[in-house]
């Protein structure tokens, strides 16, 4: 157990972090700042998700827009009159929507709702809609979706197709050169972010493995490092060894024990525990985090295995461009992280601009502002 901590410590908000002073004497020693600080974090703690909702909610994101992708190539196909290859299409939206329909009831189970009004919605008997999308159901489709083949549309080249009679407002995604076709003609394929050969680690972890690298820079015994952070060095090797998810109080004492930037683990912290990183928390941070669960490989290194270049690389990582939310997935599981639980600092970082997000896999916008 930690210690009673008689010098200076820090707000238990995450949210706030801001020092509070402690002196020996009776009674319980001070967790936040002020009591109207505490009650906000348990206010916030009490509406927060469960990690089963927050994976609900992830699983739900992922389907609705990788369904818009498909939905958009749809209409260049039909547009330029491929019909074959908009029927063949047509099966890989027909599955996204049911993946979404499913993603759909759980997550207004996860609101509380009550199953009949979901039938209602839907137009279904009640003992229809339990017996076909049973929470188990749902579950069953979310984890067999990354490992589903999806249906591939070869568009060949020597097909010339007729001018659109629609302005195309949207770009068409660029494809990587390991994925075109020996005749140079594109095809439809899965996102990068759910690609079969890349292993990723869960965000407790990338947080373990980010602890893990940050004591091994610094040179110290567990021993050591448990002097310094004021816990046994029985609870260290727990928590390096990803037996226990430290408070953020250890988990920052342990960082700045280190020498590296709370900044960096709050992100990590956050995800682990399953909970929504709030918007003080960057997105380069939470990158260059995950940069240091990978032991922070050199750009060049991470450009080997994706599509991204190093000044791409670079710049998502010291937060001089926004990226697509394509290239943040890909450079995450090029990290071996898994990239959903970026999602919100990516959508604060959007807002930021006051503009709308960028919808393709392009080269990173400069920031300005």
């Amino acid at each position: 157990m930690t210690p009673k901590d008689p010098g200076p410590a820090y707000c238990l908000n995450p949210a706030c972090g801001k020092p509070i002073g402690r002196t020996i004497g009776s009674g319980r020693p001070r967790a936040y700042c002020s009591d109207a600080c505490g009650r906000a974090y348990r206010k916030a703690r009490e509406k927060s998700l469960t990690p089963d909702a927050l994976a609900h909610q992830a699983f739900t994101g992922q389907v609705a827009d990788e369904l818009a992708q498909v939905i958009t190539r749809l209409l260049q196909l039909a547009h330029t009159r491929q019909p074959l290859a908009a029927l063949s299409l047509m099966r890989v939206a027909e599955a996204d929507l049911e993946d979404l329909k499913a993603a759909l009831i759980q997550q207004a189970r996860d609101d509380r709702q009550r199953n009949a009004d979901i039938a209602q919605c839907l137009g279904l008997p009640s003992e229809q809609l339990t017996r076909k999308y049973s929470t188990e159901a749902v579950r069953r489709r979310k984890e067999s979706r990354p490992l589903r083949t999806r249906t591939r549309v070869r568009l060949p080249r020597q097909a010339t197709p007729a001018p659109s009679p629609v302005p195309q407002t949207t770009p068409a995604t660029r494809l990587p050169a390991h994925r075109r076709t020996p005749d140079g003609g594109g095809e439809m394929t899965t996102s990068r972010a759910r690609a079969p050969d890349r292993h990723t680690h869960g965000p407790a972890a990338v947080l373990t493995r980010a602890l893990a690298q940050l004591h091994y820079a610094s040179g110290k015994s567990r021993r050591e490092l448990a002097t310094d952070v004021e816990v046994s060095a029985s609870y260290v090797s727990r928590v390096l060894n990803g037996e226990r998810c430290p408070s953020w109080k250890v988990a920052r004492r342990l960082t700045l024990a280190c020498g590296g930037d709370p900044a960096e683990v709050q992100p990590l912290w956050a995800a682990a525990r399953g909970r929504i990183p709030s918007q003080r928390q960057s997105l380069p941070a939470a990158l260059r985090g995950l940069h240091l669960a990978a032991a922070r490989p050199h750009t060049d290194q991470i450009g080997l295995s994706t599509r991204l270049t190093e000044h791409t690389i670079t710049g998502m990582l010291d937060g001089t461009a926004l990226p697509s939310w394509e290239d943040v997935e890909e450079l995450a599981h090029a990290l071996h992280a898994e990239a959903q639980p970026l999602r919100p600092l990516w959508n604060a970082a959007c807002a930021a601009l006051s503009g709308p997000p960028p919808r393709t896999a392009d080269p990173a916008t400069k920031v300005t502002g």
